[in-house]
């Protein structure tokens, strides 16, 4: 049975009428709760008065305090915090594209925030309509296998995937190599910049060190295929292979994988239709989306050459912003002040722009085949 149907099948069993159909009859947000006050009294009156009561709360934004002097029991146990604002919980992902400046991204224009650090992710908010009267969404959104998807807020979700190997890739790597220096490690990602000029800019990618594939699943695997007994492996070493290779493969890695989630987000972003009252499309048929990446943790921020792969590889622009350091403490601020519950999008302070380059895609593509093909050829020997 197909993973859509499954979902579907199970989200509309959980679901209730047709509260909260902002994509069509076929979409996955029809299924999604919607956020509401959180006071089961006030609610109770809301649903009895009005046949689309959580839909009327989701229009009343950000939960008042509640003002009247009736019996509390939190409040007699904790009065010293009776005046206090509470706010919920918000995922680390959530927090880190509200950090970078993803926070409210134009369906024309998404800003999709890439970070990586330890680990690796790729995710991109989508916004929820504020109000029907203002805007109308005639698209079905369908989650792929190999994303996740969850709500930031009642006016955006966001979608995405992520790896558990990231920067830690590197480190490994280094430390397997014996590069633990500075001047060692400089040494070699020099080399490193040699050889991707090299094979970027080869048309026929005879080199044999240029066929050395990675699968850098060293704690198991999360995007695409969540497989948590999956290995690492590389594949195509000679003689002739320098540990300026293996860092290289490493890199290149990472990269691809990153690029595997890309494409998943670019086809979700890209099937998302979205009209105005005057039934105006944003960007006619057949139109191309204008994608940015916007860079964060510090082993993307600090690596040109990886931004630079990453640009060549997804075909976007790669940018480093000057306000998003540590994204994801900044993102839980621009959540608490409500500075991006109006739509507007944070204008950007590039620093760096690392700019796809001409002729990169057919080295990128293959890359990405003997990758897959690696994956398929090495996936039955790995554990449940």
């Amino acid at each position: 049975c197909n993973w859509n149907e499954i979902m579907l099948k199970l989200l509309e069993v959980l679901s209730t009428k047709d509260d909260h159909a902002f994509f069509g009859e076929k979409g996955f947000l029809p299924l999604m709760p919607g956020l509401v006050d959180f006071d089961g009294e006030d609610i109770g009156k809301e649903s009895n008065s009005s046949s689309r009561g959580c839909s009327t709360l989701l229009k009343s934004g950000i939960p008042q305090t509640r003002t009247d002097e009736s019996s509390n029991p939190y409040w007699e146990r904790w009065p010293e915090l009776r005046s206090c604002r509470f706010f919920l919980g918000i995922g680390d992902g959530a927090a880190a594209n509200l950090g970078s400046k993803c926070g409210s991204s134009s369906l024309t224009e998404p800003r999709i925030a890439i970070t990586i650090g330890t680990s690796a992710a790729a995710r991109v908010c989508l916004p929820l309509p504020a109000s029907e009267q203002h805007i109308s969404f005639s698209a079905n959104i369908i989650v792929p296998p190999g994303l996740f998807c969850y709500r930031v807020d009642r006016n955006r979700l966001l979608l995405g995937g992520a790896l558990t190997d990231g920067g830690s890739v590197v480190e490994w790597a280094r430390s397997l190599l014996s590069l633990q220096s500075k001047e060692s490690f400089d040494v070699c990602m020099e080399k490193v910049a040699q050889i991707y000029e090299g094979n970027r800019d080869s048309r026929h990618f005879s080199s044999p060190n240029s066929t050395i594939s990675m699968v850098p699943f060293l704690s198991g695997e999360r995007s695409t295929g969540f497989r948590g007994g999956a290995r690492a492996c590389i594949s195509g070493m000679t003689r002739e292979t320098t540990p300026a290779h293996f860092m290289y493969a490493c890199l290149e890695g990472v990269i691809l994988r990153l690029g595997a989630v890309m494409k998943l987000i670019i086809n979700v972003c890209s099937g998302l239709k979205i009209s105005t009252l005057e039934g105006e499309s944003p960007h006619g048929k057949g139109e191309k989306m204008h994608c940015v990446i916007v860079a964060s943790g510090n082993a993307l921020e600090r690596n040109s050459l990886w931004r630079q792969m990453l640009a060549d590889c997804t075909g976007v622009s790669v940018v480093v912003d000057a306000e998003s350091a540590e994204g994801t403490s900044r993102g839980v601020a621009v959540m608490i002040a409500g500075s991006t519950d109006d739509g507007n999008v944070e204008k950007l302070s590039v620093v760096s722009n690392a700019k796809p380059s001409a002729g990169a895609s057919a080295y990128w593509t293959q890359s990405s085949i003997c990758q897959e093909n690696l994956i398929d050829a090495i996936s039955p020997t790995w554990t449940n």
